[in-house]
């Protein structure tokens, strides 16, 4: 670009950029009270609106500056076409193709959710500069302010929804303490290190301050000890490397110090060393297990993983004993509350190796960068790459949710576009005027045209979604009244959600249960024989299919499905009790006695040992 020229430069596609970072925000913000999953799927609908928009903007931006093969930019496409191309493997073999497509119930973590990650990701690495990145601190800063304001509300009891909340009252927009938790301290460190930015203006300063004061008593009021822990690994990453810039032998007895309290903090966290007291909770102990059953699934299916947010359907299989008799028989988890372990145990070793190498490349181009520029750039690309570490601590102990990981995927996209995209560019979609005075129109059609193409399959989808959502919940809500009253709005709104493809199968299964409880038992039945045959290792499928077969008297039918779930589940003493009555009453003295012998062995201080005692008892 000839630099004499008179025409006025303007960054590049700051339309798109502006609709890229109030499109990740209102992901987190948006939220559906008529949907049976008011938060999860509702997420999910409007991320694959906006990155449906957006991928035109992407290939448009490839097109119109073609990346060169040494560049970052296209290190940075290879691993993320590589973990796309590896989830969609892994996806492909799945068990239950549309459950790995979706994801997984009050979860929806599947393909088209990291599909869609992925390209916001790429555009906000190509379109993201240090001309236009103070929008990302900006409108973090708001969304901060909102999601800590709500929080703030429903600690104090003035929540506007009625929520079914079985957790503490500051579940703001995320639907869960933790995850309001999570968000708050990423978004906290966002206003934190835009107060040090020289370039953030006075309005913004002020309203940072006001959302870290909110955001610190939500959190707090929370009972949720990640954010904490993500604000203090945040923080501490951010001064201990500033300091490190200003004053090199300083900043090495700084990290060397921080390293010593993060690896004491990290074992306070796991119930060992000095912090323990402090940093401690069951809640952090649990995840232990999930941890320790991701691992055994990943060692089993190293390949393709159990399936793409399958992790649930796989969990009783996995886990130990001991969290059976700790947490009870039917407690279980679909996550395994670290983004790495259930990467690695749902997709397998080449998505897995994927995104580590994405967090890693993304850690190295942002610390390498750091060397270049004057402090003030260095400041800004630091406050990133600080909220970054802060996303990233709570990913090893949480669940990877739409509402957060958006704007992890958006901070890993704006470092790279600030350690890329220095020089700005000519809107080549705006009119422009040459050196010669002449007015040029060009018009881009190939972006509206791209984004229109890819948006038509994602509404079609997204209209199933919204339609099962709405349906369920109405059916949740209002299915005994209707059962007296109107039956028939009953079997047309379940008939909807029956005869849908595109549809979470345990909405199916929750319909089921809605068709039993107002007295359809045959199609209740019809309906779980069906989906047991479509997924065989979901447990609740089998169990309900089992306590159906003996209301029939198909006691023959039942010892089938609960041998099945024996070894699906293989800790549960209370399918093996169920197990034993079904043979006691089939006169089967043997095989009683035998399943009341694996109770007493796995579960000798349970209710259902005493049980099986008397029974042996009897039968000797």
């Amino acid at each position: 670009m000839n630099k004499k020229s008179s025409f006025k430069l303007k960054n590049q596609n700051s339309n798109s950029v502006w609709f890229l970072i109030l499109g990740v925000a209102s992901t987190t913000l948006f939220l559906k009270t008529d949907f049976y999953d008011p938060f999860n799927t509702a997420k999910l609908i409007l991320l694959l609106v906006v990155s449906g928009w957006i991928f035109g903007h992407l290939l448009y931006s490839y097109k119109a500056e073609p990346i060169t093969l040494k560049s970052k930019q296209f290190i940075t496409l290879i691993i993320v076409i590589s973990f796309i191309l590896f989830l969609a493997i892994s996806t492909a073999f799945s068990d239950v193709l549309v459950v790995s497509l979706i994801g997984d119930t009050q979860r929806r973590n599947g393909f088209l959710c990291y599909l869609a990650l992925s390209v916001i990701f790429l555009y906000a690495s190509k379109s993201i500069n240090k001309f236009n990145v103070l929008r990302v601190y900006k409108v973090g800063i708001l969304t901060g302010f909102i999601v800590s304001f709500y929080g703030l509300m429903q600690l104090n009891g003035k929540d506007f929804i009625a929520w079914n909340n079985p957790y503490n009252a500051m579940i703001s927009t995320l639907g869960n303490p933790n995850f309001a938790s999570a968000i708050l301290a990423t978004l906290f460190s966002l206003a934190f290190f835009g107060l040090l930015q020289n370039n953030l203006n006075l309005v913004f300063k002020l309203i940072s301050l006001i959302f870290i004061l909110i955001a610190l008593v939500a959190i707090i009021g929370s009972d949720s000890r990640q954010g904490l822990l993500a604000i203090f690994f945040s923080l501490i990453f951010y001064f201990s490397v500033y300091v490190y810039l200003r004053n090199k032998t300083n900043g090495i007895f700084l990290i060397l110090f921080s390293g010593i309290i993060s690896i004491l903090a990290m074992l306070g966290m796991l119930q060992k060393g000095p912090l323990t007291s402090i940093l401690y909770k069951d809640s952090v102990s649990v995840r232990g297990y999930y941890w320790r059953a991701g691992i055994e699934m990943f060692k089993e299916f190293p390949f393709t993983g159990v399936g793409v947010d399958r992790y649930g359907a796989y969990f009783k299989e996995f886990r130990e004993a001991g969290y059976a008799l700790r947490y009870g028989y039917d407690i279980t988890s679909s996550n395994a509350h670290n983004t790495f372990i259930h990467f690695f145990a749902t997709s397998g070793v080449f998505v897995g190796i994927a995104y580590l190498s994405l967090v890693f490349f993304v850690f190295i181009t942002g610390i390498n960068s750091l060397k270049r520029g004057d402090l003030e750039d260095k400041k800004v690309l630091l406050g990133l790459l600080s909220a970054w570490i802060g996303f990233q601590s709570q990913s090893l102990i949480s669940i990877d949710n739409i509402g957060i990981s958006v704007w992890g995927w958006l901070l890993s996209g704006a470092i790279l576009g600030l350690c890329n995209n220095n020089e700005v560019v000519v809107e080549k979609s705006l009119n422009v005027q040459t050196a010669s005075g002449r007015s040029v129109v060009q018009i881009n059609v190939f972006q509206p045209l791209v984004s229109s193409v890819i948006l038509l399959p994602i509404v079609i989808g997204s209209t199933y979604l919204y339609r099962a959502e709405t349906n369920l919940n109405y059916l949740k809500n209002y299915s005994t009244a209707l059962a007296t009253q109107n039956r028939p709005i009953l079997f047309e709104r379940s008939n909807q959600i029956l005869g849908s493809r595109f549809i979470d199968p345990y909405y199916k299964f929750r319909t089921a249960l809605l068709l039993l409880d107002t007295g359809e038992a045959n199609k209740a039945y019809e309906v779980i024989k069906e989906l047991h045959s479509f997924d065989k290792k979901n447990s609740d499928y089998m169990r309900s299919l089992a306590y159906l077969e003996g209301m029939r008297n198909n006691s023959a039918a039942a010892i089938s499905i609960r041998k099945e779930l024996s070894k699906t589940d293989p800790w549960n003493a209370d399918n093996y009790f169920q197990l034993m009555l079904l043979y006691k009453n089939s006169s089967d003295i043997d095989n009683t006695n035998s399943i009341g012998r694996q109770i007493i062995s796995i579960a000798p201080e349970s209710d259902y040992a005493k049980k099986a005692k008397e029974i042996l008892s009897l039968n000797e």
